[in-house]
């Protein structure tokens, strides 16, 4: 069996990973197919990375014009590479949804592969595009094995120490972030990890305030991928409607929510100003606008004591059970069904 992959981005990763790995334990023979992105994210851009996971992860690099004659299965993600891939009339092609870009691009590939990998059924629904092609069978980047013990060690941090990671806004939103609550959170003793990205840095000024303070502050690795090592670490995250819910549902970890996201991106009204926003609905997440002149530490602390008071188990369950997957088997299943 060959399990052939177009990589365009690096964030790719996480996706591709865990379906390359089970396919390792089948006998399966992995190829990548490797273009530029001109992004943060390019795989030329960050080579020896990519050398290093192909070499610890058993995965051949082919020319991109071998992609057109590869055989069995031919993988990418959303739309990417997608006027090459029509080309190929060997191989049975299977596209990745990435987080909730499919809302927009999903029209863009749907006639050109044979399966779309969707995040559930009901999500699906939710956004009209449940579809014969879909196949509903989890999200390949759970299946991975993350220990909190080795993360620590190799982020440097303090395993017994409450931390809280903030998911760093867009450029866009900071404005509207009530960056003081970071303040708040270390007279709490609480350690904040900020995670952000290359397209979204955090300022020079910011960030020598907040490592003065003793806090830490991450941009992306690929694979493992950064956020889902350090969600594996945190007791709380502080995000504002990012897609990143889907991952602190997934990994289980309670959020505080600041929805401050417009409506209007990108010069025109957005259909859905919150993608996921139905996850947000369950007594995991505090959802905020934003903090009044009277907020406080005191007011944090009787703010996270409620949120942890909560039955958190029982409300990441039913939210799973409503909106995705209570299991880490994606792999096994997609293989399986494919």
């Amino acid at each position: 069996m060959n399990l052939n992959f177009f990589l365009r981005e690096m964030t790719h990763l996480r996706y591709y990973a865990p379906v390359i790995r089970e396919g390792n334990a089948r006998g399966a023979k992995s190829t990548f197919y490797v273009v530029p992105s001109g992004k943060y994210n390019c795989p030329f851009t960050h080579q020896k990375k990519l050398e290093t996971f192909c070499k610890q992860n058993l995965v051949s690099v082919g020319s991109i014009n071998e992609i057109l004659n590869c055989q069995d299965y031919l993988f990418t993600s959303e739309e990417s590479g997608i006027d090459i891939i029509k080309r190929n009339k060997k191989a049975k092609k299977i596209s990745m949804t990435y987080q909730t870009d499919f809302i927009k691009s999903y029209k863009n590939y749907f006639n050109h592969v044979d399966n779309i990998l969707m995040p559930s059924r009901n999500i699906a629904d939710f956004y009209g595009l449940h579809n014969s092609k879909n196949l509903y069978v989890g999200i390949p980047k759970y299946d991975i094995e993350l220990d909190e013990t080795l993360i620590c060690e190799k982020y440097k941090l303090n395993k017994d120490e409450k931390k809280v990671l903030f998911v760093w806004p867009k450029t866009r939103d900071l404005h509207k972030f009530p960056i003081d609550i970071i303040n708040n959170f270390n007279e709490l003793g609480w350690r904040v990890l900020i995670k952000a990205r290359a397209k979204d840095p955090v300022s020079q000024g910011t960030k020598k305030s907040m490592e003065e303070k003793g806090n830490h502050i991450f941009y992306d690795d690929w694979y493992p991928h950064t956020s889902q090592e350090l969600l594996e670490v945190s007791n709380l995250v502080v995000n504002c409607g990012s897609t990143t819910i889907e991952e602190c549902v997934m990994h289980e970890v309670p959020l505080i929510n600041f929805d401050i996201k417009p409506s209007i991106r990108h010069g025109q009204k957005q259909p859905y100003r919150v993608t996921h926003s139905y996850l947000y609905d369950y007594d995991f997440c505090l959802n905020l606008k934003s903090l009044n002149s009277s907020f406080s530490t005191s007011k944090l602390e009787l703010m996270t004591a409620d949120l942890f008071s909560r039955d958190l188990n029982s409300s990441f369950k039913q939210c799973k059970e409503d909106w995705l997957y209570d299991h880490k088997n994606a792999c096994k299943n997609l293989l399986d069904v494919i």
